[in-house]
């Protein structure tokens, strides 16, 4: 299995994730031979985090050899959970304003009032989400490619980077031309189109609830080639 579609990150938008697949369907995704890789960043700030990881754990239940990894939202949403219970509100307020409210609203039933301020926020949020958010591996790695959501600090190799900043980093891998002997494929800083340069290719377009869901059709054989893309425009009222 040497084809790999590599997905931005997704941010509750579950309406361009069904209409982005069907596109990979009917341009020949065999999701029993081909191996799709999530970068991370599943949840907050779209409308339908729920619905996302209910769909990303059935395939992943369908489709075993499909890799998910962990972005620093759901970082950020497991350490709120924390802190919630520490009585840590500048944690959990870091998560709840940079699109927590969001994720949150997204597990409320319909005409639900809203529950008081002091309950836990995450008594509405289905544990078994939050259970496989907290197996996703930070890395995933190919002959050809190396998977992650934010990136490597040069010139440390995957392995040795830290934790961190593999769901973190920014500037200082961003504008490295560092050879990793791989290119590196990751989502995380938002882009008005995917980069592509000779040693990585960043594919977050779906900045703020606008702009474009992106995957990229990459293959072990050539991975110096330039990719196939394809894009969902994000829906309005999303």
């Amino acid at each position: 299995m040497s084809r790999y579609f590599a997905w931005g990150d997704l941010h509750g938008h579950h309406r361009e994730l069904m209409a982005l697949y069907g596109q990979l369907i009917d341009h020949g995704l065999d999701p029993g031979r081909d191996t799709l890789v999530f970068l991370g960043d599943y949840v907050d700030s779209g409308p339908a985090t729920r619905q996302v990881l209910t769909q990303l754990i059935t395939w992943q239940r369908a489709f075993p050899h499909w890799v998910f990894l962990l972005g620093n939202h759901e970082e950020m949403l497991l350490q709120a959970r924390h802190a919630w219970a520490a009585g840590d509100p500048r944690t959990f307020d870091r998560w709840w304003y940079q699109g927590g409210e969001a994720t949150w609203r997204s597990y409320l039933p319909p005409g639900q009032p809203e529950p008081a301020v002091n309950v836990n926020p995450f008594d509405a949020i289905d544990p078994d989400h939050l259970a496989w958010i907290e197996r996703r591996p930070r890395l995933y790695e190919t002959d050809g490619f190396i998977f992650v959501h934010a990136g490597l600090r040069p010139p440390l190799g995957p392995e040795a980077c830290d934790p961190d900043d593999l769901i973190w980093i920014r500037d200082e891998f961003i504008y490295s031309r560092h050879d990793w002997g791989k290119r590196v494929i990751f989502g995380h800083t938002p882009m008005r189109e995917p980069l592509v340069m000779p040693n990585k290719i960043g594919l977050d377009t779906l900045p703020r609830n606008t702009g474009f869901l992106t995957v990229a059709l990459l293959d072990d054989a050539t991975p110096d080639a330039r990719p196939t893309f394809f894009a969902q425009p994000a829906f309005a009222e999303s």
